[in-house]
């Protein structure tokens, strides 16, 4: 990793802390309880477009330790969280090594993934399964999340490139 893509990576997260912050300060009530949209993974899938599989890992470990670190603490939302990322992270990584799936597919069953892994992982804490029930909905948001996502990455995407052609 040289100094141009550490600076570029560094920003990157940065961007992705921040998003995440501003999107914790929004109140949406018409979504489901513990939802948000996932803004930040916007900036995810442009890491994973630049710099490959190996970099969003560290790209997405390092936004859970640091959210945690400077927003949230390492309790309960910390592994909720982290249960969310292990699960999308193993998700981006076969979707996109044995897929030919778009920016489109990676996106939205990533999304599902980390719903899904933070339902599990309420579940466990809980000691009740019955909250798997609530898998549903959350897929059903991750669906929706991850299409928006990846249109507007896709469209950073379209624009960068042109911008890096002129």
């Amino acid at each position: 990793m040289n100094t141009k893509m550490v600076v570029r990576f560094g920003i990157f997260l940065a961007l992705a802390l921040l998003i995440g912050y501003l999107e914790s300060l929004i109140n949406l009530p018409f979504l489901f309880p513990g939802a948000k949209l996932g803004l930040a993974n916007i900036v995810g899938l442009l890491v994973l477009a630049y710099y490959g599989r190996k970099y969003y890992v560290l790209f997405a470990l390092l936004r859970v330790v640091l959210s945690a670190l400077l927003f949230t603490g390492f309790g309960l939302s910390f592994f909720i969280s982290l249960g969310g990322m292990v699960l999308s992270v193993i998700t981006v990584i076969v979707v996109s090594k044995y897929t030919k799936a778009s920016i489109y597919g990676i996106s939205c069953a990533s999304a599902i993934m980390h719903g899904l892994g933070q339902v599990i992982v309420v579940a466990i804490v809980y000691q009740t399964w019955l909250l798997l029930n609530y898998a549903l909905f959350m897929a059903i948001l991750g669906l929706v999340t991850g299409l928006i996502a990846a249109g507007v990455a896709a469209s950073i995407l379209t624009r960068l490139k042109s911008v890096k052609e002129s």
